[in-house]
């Protein structure tokens, strides 16, 4: 983007930490952008009369007064998600539509925020559409929690590498970096002598200086104790903020200075050997921007205690938990100066890496991450979704070795996935008046995505059976939009990449056109916002379209509802089971050259075999079964395009008794009036028209057409490879399809021509495990029978 023209910098007066970062952010940004404006908006004020004041209290009494409750309230925000979405969507909405005139008066092309909810705030605008300009949020506190972080946001800038995972913990879904100390460029290193000379300080002493904030939080009267009783080198500097009582409250010695507010903070950091403190926040990151050892001496509760720790972990400071461990830490820092040189330089490698300027650039020059509402045809899959009907389709692609004998490498399988449509982001449900959208993640790679395991001698539909019963991961309501497992051990020797993603994303042909062209050396995906343009249709053409949609509307109107069956029923788990089969093309040729057919033809009319006597095993007597089968919508505009171009034929499958090879014969002509009545793009057409819908009501209608009162299974013909098809030198042997269930819907079958294989997928609920079974084994017989048909 340009030079922004208006800066926004939200923060709050709650202490002095949060607008420390604000002045910080505000002199980089003046002087890369020195025509810019810079306004502050306090996020408290915002939020209403007496709200600061009532806050400010709430805080200053849970710190020093019951830190119990404190620790409880930021614990119970880490231990429970659902807490933590309840509580950020409650300030989120309570701040948002506060903030959303003053932001719209003011119109900032940059926004940053040094305050967490002012950060909710910010993110409920985005969410809402009411902010497009890039938004990032310095987290000046060393351990990011929940409540700072959030995947509206641009950009989430933690003060170091230690913080990013954990930032990420929090909400998946966030794009989180690594700020510079956010300090205003006094706190920068200096010479000791020199400041201690300008400030009368003791130049041969050790200087401590103990600065708790603004507001003189926690044990500083024992922390200057405990500091002059550790040895008689010691001078101590303490630095009372606005807290007169606490200076008072000092002992009086000659090794210690108790200073009330002071502008000279940057000085103080620069003269001292160590800086104490007990929070981590703007106080430490001072002193690791001036290079200096920070003690955290008696970390307050909850935010204080995670600071702690964390900035132990990255190895920039010390935690004192007493009198004891303050008194150790000087004697030994004392003892040992090269101890303490090495913290000075550990601090100031961490500041020098990078520039509060730098994240403010990031900022502007990468902009927002792509947002894409949905298209109809895509969010009714997130509509109809429950947790016990998930709509998540998949491939699982069985791999032979490599010539060398080598197994296929994780690294492999990424580079495969990698193709994927849509992989690297989150799915927004939106709500009740927002559409569906999908979300890229910057902060994303493949890699994070896939996996890699041994199945110790087990089979693929065992492997199959576990992965895909695990749900897309779901952060904040939002939902990852795949991921996938390179699985090794099997019997056969062979290893199996298994693939899943929210059916929001893509249809398999879509999919499968991606995994093929990347093993082939090229991209296949394309994901523009609308179709290519097209040849304005004339008078003719368009009367002869809108003959078409209506004959196929009404097949679909008059086709009534589904007959009830013993494959209907509530799905009540999750949990998945599947059955795989597979034969050789060329031995199913010479019988659909005998009944006329076409393979596909062939595999249906089978299909309808194994159902007729799975049926009629467990005592049924159906003369029909209807079955929902998608069918590509797709032209040579759309056909590198993601997203799903499908729509469906509603094929009335004859079930009942008769010849096998009668059957074959009337499943081709109840397939072939169906396609031939144009109802699979009547279903798509209908299926944009009810994107006209608000969304709610456009979820009412998706739940309303996409359930078992219109049919009673789903399958699926997809196109695969005609030829082999190799991945980094492993032959992709079998790819099989696999398909979602819808509700009350309780079995999908995949089918797919693949090389010089027909292979087949069968997935059901693991309630009913026994159904998919019980039609595997009888596909298997008719597929035997057939073949024994004279040619």
């Amino acid at each position: 983007m340009t030079a922004p023209s208006r800066v926004l910098i939200v923060s709050a007066d709650m202490g002095e930490g949060h607008n420390a970062t604000g002045r910080a952010l505000e002199q980089a940004a003046r002087a890369r952008w020195p025509d810019a404006q810079v306004r502050w908006l306090d996020t408290l004020d915002v939020m209403g009369r007496g709200i600061g004041p009532l806050f400010r209290s709430i805080y200053v009494t849970n710190v020093q007064r019951t830190p119990w409750l404190y620790e409880f309230f930021y614990s119970s925000l880490c231990r429970m998600p659902w807490f933590a979405i309840a509580a950020k969507r409650f300030v989120a909405g309570w701040a948002g539509r506060r903030f959303a005139r003053p932001v719209r008066e003011y119109d900032p092309d940059l926004v940053v925020s040094t305050y967490p909810l002012g950060t909710a705030a910010l993110g409920w605008l985005r969410r809402h559409g009411r902010l497009t300009a890039p938004i990032g949020a310095w987290v000046s506190d060393f351990a990011p929690h929940p409540f700072w972080v959030y995947t509206e946001i641009d950009r989430n800038l933690v003060m170091h590498e230690v913080a990013v995972d954990q930032a990420r913990h929090w909400v998946p879904g966030a794009t989180v970096g690594v700020s510079a100390p956010p300090v205003v460029a006094a706190f920068a290193p200096g010479d000791r002598a020199a400041a201690r000379e300008r400030l009368g300080l003791p130049a041969d002493r050790f200087v401590a200086l103990v600065s708790c904030g603004s507001l003189g939080f926690g044990d500083v009267g024992s922390a200057a104790t405990t500091l002059l009783a550790a040895d008689p080198r010691v001078h101590v500097v303490v630095a009372c903020g606005r807290n007169e009582q606490l200076r008072r409250s000092l002992p009086s010695d000659q090794r210690l200075t108790a200073l009330g507010w002071t502008d000279d903070m940057a000085g103080l950091t620069v003269s001292a050997d160590v800086v104490v403190t007990n929070a981590g926040g703007a106080t430490s990151l001072e002193a690791l921007a001036c290079g200096r050892t920070v003690l955290m001496y008696r970390p307050i509760a909850a935010h204080g205690r995670a600071n702690a720790r964390l900035m132990a972990a990255a190895g920039l400071a010390e935690v004192c938990e007493d009198e004891a461990a303050l008194t150790a830490t000087v004697r030994k820092l004392l003892a040992e100066p090269e101890k303490l040189a090495t913290l000075e330089q550990a601090a100031l490698a961490h500041a020098r890496r990078r520039t509060v300027l730098d994240g403010l650039i990031e900022l502007t020059e990468a902009g927002p991450p792509e947002v894409r509402r949905l298209r109809a045809e895509d969010a009714l899959f997130v509509h109809v979704q429950t947790p016990e009907v998930p709509q998540v389709a998949g491939a699982v692609l069985v791999l032979d070795a490599k010539a060398d004998g080598s197994e296929p490498t994780l690294a492999d399988a990424v580079d495969l996935v990698d193709a994927a449509p849509g992989l690297l982001g989150w799915i927004e449900p939106g709500t009740a008046w927002r559409t569906p959208s999908w979300h890229a993640d910057p902060t994303m790679t493949t890699a994070d995505l896939v996996t890699e395991q041994d199945c110790g001698g087990g089979d693929v539909e065992a492997a199959m059976d576990e992965f895909f019963s695990r749900p897309l991961p779901e952060v904040g309501g939002r939902i990852r939009a795949g991921q996938a497992v390179l699985v090794h051990g099997f019997a056969t020797g062979r290893a199996a990449l298994m693939i899943k993603l929210h059916h929001a994303t893509a249809d398999g042909i879509a999919v499968t056109g991606a995994l093929v062209a990347r093993c082939r050396g090229r991209d296949f995906i394309e994901e523009p916002v609308k179709d290519a343009a097209v040849e304005k249709p004339t008078l003719k053409t368009w009367l002869a379209a809108v003959g078409e949609l209506a004959r196929g509307v009404y097949t679909l109107a008059r086709a009534g509802k589904a007959p009830h069956s013993q494959l209907n029923g509530p799905v009540r788990t999750g949990g998945r089971h599947h059955a795989v089969l597979e034969w050789p093309v060329a031995e199913l040729r010479p019988a659909a050259r005998a009944l006329h057919c076409g393979t596909p033809d062939l595999i249906t009319g089978l299909l309808a075999e194994a159902l007729h006597r799975l049926l009629a095993a467990e005592g049924g007597n159906l003369d029909t079964l209807r079955v929902m089968m998608p069918r590509s919508t797709r032209t040579t505009a759309t056909f590198r395009h993601a997203g799903n171009r499908t729509g469906a034929a509603s094929v009335d499958l004859p079930v009942g008794p008769m010849a096998l090879a009668d059957r074959v014969a009337a499943t081709r002509t109840a397939t072939s009036r169906q396609v031939a009545s144009s109802a699979p793009h009547a279903a798509h057409a209908v299926v944009r028209v009810l994107g006209l819908l608000p969304p709610w009501l456009h979820a009412v209608a998706a739940r309303f057409v996409y359930r078992s009162t219109w049919f009673n299974a789903i399958a699926s013909v997809l196109p695969g490879a005609r030829s082999p098809v190799f991945l980094h030198g492993a032959r992709i042997a079998t790819v099989f399809p696999v398909l979602s269930l819808a509700p009350g819907v309780r079995l999908s079958v995949g089918v797919m021509t693949w090389s010089d294989k027909l292979t087949v997928c069968l997935s059901g609920d693991a309630d009913h495990g026994s159904t998919v079974d019980g039609l595997a084994e009888a596909l298997r017989a008719a597929v035997k029978e057939i073949r024994n048909l004279p040619a």
